[in-house]
């Protein structure tokens, strides 16, 4: 594992405290040699820390009005550390989940479809493997967002497009989370079970897996729409849970 660098950690640091609102959008930050200070770094550390997130959209700086927090349509909230960020923040946390899974709506049925039409032998014996492993961890809500996801990574790597591919894999710790989020509310909101929530959840992706290995494209559509659809509306009756 690659150890983070002084900077790396302070824009880190920095980029957190201005997600979680510690730090505004249009304040101004204090100047280089006091933010040093602050953090227990060198002046160059500290700027390298700065370009680091003037790269990520997060702050601006001017010779004459300083170094200001910019707003939030503003970041580069595709950046990994910028999705890390929002994900772990308590601020507007399910919002952020949310968008996610918007986005994985107006992706993953197709790429469930594509996957159903284009998988080779190989790719499903890996789709098989993985969600051979989803069954084994339903017991375990951490253990099973893990293979949750690369079920659903095979799947992605199984439509052959590398560009789909590529977009999904970046959203991946928003969407552990968000699949963490969805088997704690399950939990939470009994009125939305048919029967023990892991069970459900798993029926869910077993009828998902059957269709891209028989190599039906409408009905892995099908499933996965309304797989997301689910998690959307868990996200949205945790929202109104916390209002």
């Amino acid at each position: 594992m690659r150890v983070k660098s002084r900077s790396e950690e302070v824009v880190n640091a920095i980029g957190k405290d201005i997600v979680n609102g510690v730090i505004s959008p249009g304040e101004r930050l204090p100047k280089v040699e006091e933010l040093s200070e602050d953090y227990g770094v060198s002046r160059t550390v500290m700027r390298e820390a700065l370009q680091g997130l003037a790269a990520r959209k997060i702050i601006r700086a001017n010779q004459r009005s300083g170094t200001v927090v910019l707003p939030r349509d503003e970041w580069q909230l595709w950046d990994l550390s910028v999705m890390s960020w929002l994900s772990e923040s308590g601020q507007r946390n399910e919002k952020f989940l949310l968008d996610l899974t918007e986005v994985r709506l107006g992706l993953e049925p197709d790429a469930a479809a594509l996957a159903a039409k284009n998988a080779t032998e190989e790719e499903k014996a890996k789709i098989t493997a993985c969600f051979e492993r989803l069954e084994q961890t339903l017991d375990d809500p951490k253990a099973w967002a893990a293979a949750d996801y690369d079920f659903h990574l095979s799947i992605i790597e199984a439509t052959n497009n590398q560009l789909m591919a590529g977009l999904l894999k970046l959203l991946h710790k928003g969407l552990i989370l968000s699949r963490e989020k969805t088997v704690t509310s399950l939990n939470e909101h009994t009125e939305l079970q048919q029967e023990q929530p892991t069970t459900e959840i798993l029926n869910r992706h077993r009828n998902l897996y059957e269709a891209v290995i028989t190599g039906d494209a409408e009905q892995a559509k099908a499933v996965m729409t309304d797989m997301i659809l689910r998690v959307r509306q868990l996200i949205e009756a945790t929202q109104e849970q916390q209002i």
